[in-house]
């Protein structure tokens, strides 16, 4: 009789007899006086059990003597008094076959004999099959064993059928012994399994036949790597098998050998040691190692996009402690996903950073630059929730060394000329360069965002010296171009224009909005459905020009009055409702209404007030004003947050205004009463006299220093007319340190932000009005060095792309382990233009394979004339999805405008077209992620909802 393991149901009863009297008892429930041919003493001899419903008496009985009393004692009416009655059912076991006992005892027994306990007999009969695959029965005895021992732990969850089959048996052996619950082996889910805690448990727990036979469970079902996992179960690695996977994916990287990051005596000499330490020194060709490690990488990334970066971190730090004890580390950056490599990939992003710096932006270095922001941007981690703010900081810090290796602006222009170069250029450095004063973990990045901080500084204090010259005029009100709107005009050649083609207007006054916040205001605006429009098709860059000083208590009641008056909130309002230009175009029922915070704020809360929205989306007041302070307030603190304006988070008041404009179908005017400068090592500068001085300007005292500039005129708002304002940023009148100020006379502070916004949804619309599509700096997004004829980069920046600083690599050679002898000889490819598109792909095959399947599925093409009329073609959603792909499965709304040539205003319904073809059914195959900006595709549900 075989030796058997016991199992849970009780401690000292064999599985094998708990399971044959199971059987017995199902098929038999009035069975008693049950002999089992049974070799070895059973301790203690008799027991009492609970064999489902039943209640057994079990005796050991080493020969026929016992045998007869215990049928006798079973038997009698007295001691089963004396016992309470005691069991219902007798079992014996004994040493004893039917040849061995007396008729007389066999006459008593259940079917006149002692059964023997056949394991395939039993199986039979638990798993209420009819019969059992001969496969199973003529080979594999120890399986029927490891099947009873594991019964109760599959019972339930395996369907059976009529036949007990292999694949079957199998699958009942995973769950039972693994837990794991899949109906065959495949290796993503074994590389899902490999995360449970207690996958090295119970591999280390397997019944030593069933160890021996893994084999045959995993090669049929993984023909390429089954053999490979195998090997790493029974050397004790399954708790490793993702990050072993991961490890493989970088040591046998197609582009290994030519990175020359590492010798080919180091990479030979390391997968020799891989080879020996894991594999027990079993030799598999690199093709094996290589596919085991792209469908780890595959898996590792799934489980990343459905279940966040924790359920991978201890695979992901197993994999690079694997690769460090095989000195693998230089080669890490190959690794799209390991978090060291994007270590690698941002200290080589630095290095070329700050060699680009150090020599003035030289276009060559420029582009070794941007070939490291690719390669950063192709890792998987740098498009995580959490690193977005540092990639978003890397990527300013790249525009602004893009602009630096531009020709310095003019420091010597015409009012106009330095005025709009600012508008259309000057406001995005300002924008850049506030991200960086962010800070930056990484050590390296954090120096050279010092230094870049430094030298965009020392460029922006040349041309607001230069502006300075130009003080004097706007002082005095000298004319400007009529795109450049003195703050005191605003009402009459903005607001009353509007007024004029009858459309209800909301004036939203941001006070202390300077262009550069403006500028990423713009982003949200766009993605909130807000369209930029203007009389003309292409018009000149636009502001307001601030009144001087440019602080609030001057240039906010101008602007509100239509005068240059100095006042508060109070005359604001009365001078605002009692403007005459702009009750001309009114009803004299309803005139201009002016809301301030405290009109617009509900008590308690940061929520709209109720009579605020009513008046915003009425139809009542044609004019309506709202003063929103929270830049103002941001300003005025001391604190130390990094703010990023939305109208998401930081601006969620302005976010309420809006939707209320929207909902009365009011055009909006978005403007400022002055800029602000950031507080960035200003330098206290003492007044001699304490009165009537600013932050940032000062009626009396000494005559203007090296950094100041002074001003008289009808526009200088003081009592005396005249004051003295800082030109440079770096100076400030106030000793209190705020996060920004304003008053003075840099660019920042004199250009007043000013936009005319109408919602896309608004079918009025302005009659006569034309979009302004939103115009960027040249330095802002690279231009690529070779582009497609459908606007494409002809080479993807992510696996292919040359790492930061490499020299240029060799051709990769071919695969020499196991040759293709039947291969035949081809040239070098060189895609014609039209096949261009391919090399958006890492690996072009595929990718064309997956996406030329999508066209040719039924189901695409029931989606698409189910979605009905949507204005995106096959060929868009092709270029995105190549895109997407290019991207492992994750890219960037502003690469998806950039590379599709679609305005920003027009991306999210763009992409929305295309949900309603991809994303049918509930299947979310394609999202937007608003917080990252960032489309994903997830590749996984695409192939399952269009049966690919």
């Amino acid at each position: 009789m075989p030796a058997t393991r016991l199992t849970r149901h009780a401690d000292t009863l064999p599985g094998a007899i708990y399971n044959q009297l199971q059987a017995i008892l199902q098929r038999a429930p009035d069975a008693d006086r049950v002999a089992l041919l049974w070799r070895d003493p059973l301790q203690p001899e008799e027991q009492v059990r609970q064999i489902g419903a039943q209640t057994v008496k079990l005796v050991w009985c080493p020969s026929e003597l016992a045998m007869r009393e215990a049928l006798v004692s079973h038997d009698d009416p007295e001691k089963r008094s004396l016992e309470k009655q005691g069991p219902e059912k007798l079992v014996i076991l004994a040493n004893l076959d039917q040849s061995q006992l007396g008729k007389d005892v066999l006459a008593r027994l259940w079917k006149n004999e002692p059964q023997r306990i056949s394991p395939w007999r039993t199986l039979e009969q638990l798993a209420r099959v009819q019969t059992i695959d001969p496969r199973l029965t003529r080979h594999h005895r120890w399986m029927a064993d490891a099947l009873l021992n594991s019964f109760d732990r599959f019972e339930g969850h395996i369907v059976f059928g009529e036949v007990l089959d292999q694949e079957t048996a199998w699958q009942a052996l995973a769950w039972g012994y693994l837990d794991y619950t899949e109906a065959k082996p495949e290796l993503p889910a074994l590389f899902r399994w490999s995360l449970q805690e207690s996958a090295k448990r119970r591999v280390e727990a397997l019944p030593d036949s069933m160890r021996s036979h893994l084999g045959e469970w995993l090669q049929p079902e993984l023909p390429r790597t089954g053999e490979v996992v195998e090997t790493l179960l029974r050397e004790g690695h399954a708790h490793e098998l993702l990050a072993v996977g991961l490890a493989c994916s970088v040591m046998y990287a197609s582009e290994l050998e030519a990175a020359e990051e590492m010798t080919a005596q180091v990479i030979y000499s390391g997968r020799g040691r891989f080879i020996e330490r894991y594999l027990d020194g079993r030799k598999f060709s690199p093709s094996e190692l290589k596919t085991f490690g792209r469908e780890a990488m595959d898996t590792a990334q799934s489980l990343l996009r459905h279940q966040g970066l924790k359920a991978i971190s201890v695979s992901l730090s197993q994999a690079e402690q694997i690769l460090a004890s095989l000195d693998f580390m230089p080669a890490l950056g190959i690794s799209p996903l390991l978090p060291g490599a994007l270590m690698q990939r941002l200290d080589a992003f630095a290095a070329n950073l700050d060699k680009a710096l150090e020599k003035g932006g030289k276009p060559p270095l420029v582009a070794q630059a941007e070939q490291a922001w690719e390669h950063l941007q192709a890792h998987t981690l740098a498009h995580e929730t959490q690193r977005h703010d540092q990639m978003r900081r890397a990527e300013m810090a790249l525009r602004l060394l893009r602009w630096l290796g531009q020709a310095s602006p003019s420091v010597t222009g015409t009012a106009p000329q330095m005025l709009s170069q600012y508008i259309s250029d000057g406001s995005f450095v300002d924008w850049a360069r506030t991200q960086l004063w962010a800070g930056e973990d990484h050590e390296a990045l954090a120096r050279v965002y010092a230094s870049l901080s430094e030298a965009v500084a020392q460029r922006r204090e040349q041309q607001n010296h230069g502006f300075a010259r130009h003080l004097p005029a706007i002082a005095r009100g000298d004319s400007l171009p009529p795109t450049l709107v003195p703050v005191e005009s605003a009402l009459e050649t903005v607001v009353a224009p509007i007024l004029a083609k009858k459309k209800p207007t909301l004036l939203l006054v941001l006070d202390g909005m300077n262009e550069a916040v403006h500028r990423e205001l713009q982003e949200d605006l766009a993605a909130y459905g807000w369209i930029e429009v203007s009389e003309q098709a292409d018009p000149p860059p636009r502001c307001l020009v601030s009144a001087l000083p440019s602080a609030t208590e001057f240039s906010r009641c101008t602007l509100l009055s239509g005068a240059l008056v100095r006042g508060n909130s109070a005359q604001e309002k009365q001078a605002f409702a009692g403007n005459n230009k702009l009750r001309q175009q009114l009803s004299t029922r309803f005139p201009p209404v002016l809301l301030h915070k405290q009109d617009i704020q509900q008590p308690g809360s940061g929520g709209l007030a109720p009579e605020a929205r009513a008046r915003i989306a009425g139809t009542e007041h044609k004019l309506v004003g709202v003063v929103i302070n929270a830049i103002d307030d941001q300003l005025s603190s001391s604190s130390q947050v990094v703010v990023h304006w939305n109208l998401q988070s930081t601006l969620p008041m302005l976010r309420q205004v809006l939707e209320a404009a929207r909902e009365g179908g009011r055009a909006v005017v978005i403007t400022s009463d002055h800029g602000h400068v950031l507080d960035h090592d200003s330098q206290f500068s003492q007044p001699q006299v304490e009165t009537h001085n600013g932050e940032r300007y000062r009626e009396e005292g000494a005559p203007p220093g090296d950094q100041e500039a002074e001003v008289s005129g009808p526009r200088v708002l003081t009592a005396s007319q005249r004051a003295v304002v800082p030109w440079s940023e770096k100076l400030r009148y106030t000793k209190s340190r705020n996060r920004g100020y304003h008053g003075g006379g840099s660019l920042q502070e004199v250009v007043i932000p000013l936009g005319i916004y109408i919602s896309a949804s608004d079918p009025a619309g302005m009659p006569g009005w034309s979009e302004l599509p939103r115009s960027l700096p040249t330095w802002w997004h690279n231009e690529p060095q070779s582009v497609n004829v459908d606007g494409t980069v002809a080479e993807a920046p992510a696996e292919a792309s040359a790492k930061a600083g490499r020299k240029a690599k060799k051709p990769a050679e071919p695969d020499t382990s196991m040759p293709d002898l039947f291969a035949e000889s081809t040239p070098p490819q060189s895609a014609p233009v039209e096949e261009q598109e391919h090399h958006l792909s890492v690996e072009p095959v595929d990718t064309r394979n997956w996406i030329d399947d999508l066209f040719a599925s039924p189901v695409f093409e029931q989606n698409f004339q189910r979605a009905g009329r949507v204005p995106v073609t096959n060929e868009q959603i092709r270029r995105l999805l190549e895109l997407l792909d290019q991207g492992k499965g994750s890219v960037m709304e502003a690469q998806v405008a950039k590379r599709l040539e679609i305005p920003s205003i027009r991306l999210r319904g763009f992409l929305s077209a295309i949900q309603k073809i991809l994303n049918v059914d509930g299947y979310p195959v394609l999202k937007t992620d608003r917080e990252s900006r960032t489309v994903v595709l997830d590749k996984e549900s695409l192939k399952l909802q269009f049966e690919l």
